[in-house]
């Protein structure tokens, strides 16, 4: 199902595009009412200098883009999270509005010594301090799908993990082995944190990644107010729960929730990304608006049937939600929007 008239406008808060693509990035924009875009650490992720992909996004785009940074894990000898902190500074200095924190902290990240750096470090503690003096919020993605972290298979049974296919295209995606913490242990580090910096703004990627259970993400909202979460990436979890359980959800926490997409152009990691049509990407935010906005029942949502072979249940969000959910909470927390 589309929407068959878009005059809603709609800030996309989490996408990553190379400065190479800032000219279709302004194209897919005007084509589908985007009126800004909040774009995460693609330039440290593509070795672009800061500066340079500033300059850009600036000629191209204006003020319709705003731009998190994300640190350099490559460097962790002692004292990294001062330097990171520092470069962060820096960085806001020349424009950036946010810090990105990928996924590999806690996962993946080791310092000097060859230890894995978990999302509660200490040692970053200058970070998140320094992100909350500055006034700009982190938008940290800790964890994965819980599908991630279950087994890929079981060949007695005929059994296969629900996002199989897509595991199969992406194994670096799969954490469902013995030298990766668990799902629910990464965040509980990332809730330490949390804690520990009730003056810092963060964002919780992916509904917090928690979209399969509702009642834990309600009560880290309700328990941590310096939480907001994005919706990016997730409709497929969040479409899966009964409608009016999914729908109360956003109802009561209608100030807390930030619509994103992750439309990824022009980053390598990434086969064939954002080598989509015009077309197929108007039918990627097209499955957006009509998840957000009609009461369809078991409809495609994006990344279908990539990302899981299953339907979902529209939320139907009364006009008032939608504004807040599209526009109005990402003002409220992210500078230059």
């Amino acid at each position: 199902m589309t929407i068959s008239a878009r005059n809603r406008p709609a800030i996309d808060a989490h996408v990553h595009v190379n400065p190479k693509w800032a000219e279709r990035l302004a194209a897919i924009m005007d084509a589908n009412n985007l009126i800004r875009v909040v774009n995460l650490g693609i330039l440290e992720a593509m070795d672009v200098p800061f500066e340079e992909g500033m300059r850009t996004f600036r000629r191209v785009l204006g003020s319709r883009m705003v731009y998190f940074t994300t640190p350099d894990f490559r460097d962790t000898a002692p004292g990294f999270g001062e330097r990171m902190a520092a470069d962060l500074e820096r960085k806001v200095q020349g424009g950036a509005r946010g810090l990105k924190i990928f996924k590999e902290l806690g996962l993946r990240h080791r310092d000097a010594d060859g230890h894995l750096i978990p999302v509660d470090d200490p040692r970053l503690d200058p970070l998140w301090t320094r992100a909350g003096a500055l006034g700009v919020p982190v938008l940290i993605h800790t964890a994965d799908p819980l599908a991630f972290f279950q087994p890929l298979e079981d060949a007695s049974t005929g059994w296969r993990n629900e996002r199989w296919e897509e595991l199969q295209l992406r194994p670096d995606w799969h954490f469902g082995k013995p030298e990766f913490p668990d799902h629910d242990t990464l965040l509980a580090q990332r809730n330490r944190v949390l804690e520990r910096h009730p003056d810092t703004i963060f964002i919780g990627a992916h509904l917090g990644e928690y979209p399969e259970n509702l009642a834990y993400v309600d009560g880290c909202l309700d328990r941590y107010p310096n939480l907001d979460v994005d919706t990016c990436a997730r409709i497929g979890e969040i479409g899966r729960h009964p409608a009016e359980e999914a729908r109360a959800f956003f109802l009561k926490h209608q100030e807390r929730l930030i619509f994103g997409t992750d439309l990824v152009l022009g980053w390598d990691a990434f086969e064939d990304a954002g080598e989509e049509d015009a077309a197929e990407i108007r039918r990627f935010y097209d499955a957006h608006w009509a998840f957000f906005e009609t009461g369809a029942r078991q409809i495609e949502y994006p990344g279908f049937p990539l990302a899981g072979r299953w339907k979902v249940d529209a939320l139907h969000l009364p006009d008032d939600v939608l504004d807040k959910l599209y526009v109005r909470n990402a003002q409220r927390l992210i500078p230059g929007l």
